[in-house]
């Protein structure tokens, strides 16, 4: 059975430890998710949302390449990685951890529904392991630096190589990428901007 690659800010073929995951189930159905609680956010500027969609049609292009596609949702997390899951036939989602307050939240609400496996690969280290010796995490850069570089650091060998080929995802349903920077323009306006050209398109 298939299993969904939930792409958050890890926009890349290369050494993607969530994505060898997800191989691991046999094909694979790469999603990235628009989630609202982003366009509402004081930081989606104009200038990062162009960055992201920049890096979605890059990723986009490198798994049609190889045979698949990226697939563009836009809600809640936990409800339309259901919808996928059950419009797919896909048994599991893997993605990437991460530390972040917001990104805990979401991925309990998830974990708490559906079959999530986090996989670290956000940082050269896992968050985990650069603590101090209390288990609390370090608020002065020189002994997280001392504690950091104490650690084995990984080796180019063991970097993951991008998947030559990938089976071609389940006929599912997925919003279009503006082909442009149709995003410039007002402070708040970048994903709005998405959402008209996603109604434009239907």
């Amino acid at each position: 059975m298939p299993a969904i690659w939930w792409i958050r800010r890890d926009l890349r073929l290369h050494d993607n430890p969530a994505l060898d995951a997800a191989l691991t189930r046999g094909a694979v159905l790469p999603v990235f998710i628009l989630d609202p609680f982003f366009e509402a956010s004081p930081y989606a500027s104009e200038k990062r949302i162009a960055f992201m969609l920049g890096g979605l049609r890059a990723l986009d292009a490198a798994l049609r390449e190889r045979g698949s596609r990226l697939i563009v949702r836009r809600g809640s997390p936990p409800a339309e990685l259901a919808r996928l899951l059950a419009e797919s036939g896909a048994s599991a989602i893997f993605a990437q951890s991460d530390p972040s307050a917001y990104a805990r939240r979401r991925d309990a609400a998830v974990a708490a529904r559906l079959p999530l496996t986090l996989v670290d690969g956000l940082a050269a280290h896992p968050v985990e392991a650069v603590l101090k010796p209390d288990g609390r995490p370090y608020t002065v850069f020189t002994p997280y630096s001392r504690a950091w570089r104490a650690l084995t650091p990984p080796r180019l060998v063991d970097l993951l190589p991008a998947p030559a080929r990938l089976e071609a995802p389940p006929p599912v349903e997925s919003l279009p990428i503006p082909p442009g920077f149709e995003v410039m323009g007002h402070r708040h306006m970048p994903l709005a901007c998405w959402s008209g050209f996603i109604h434009k398109q239907r």
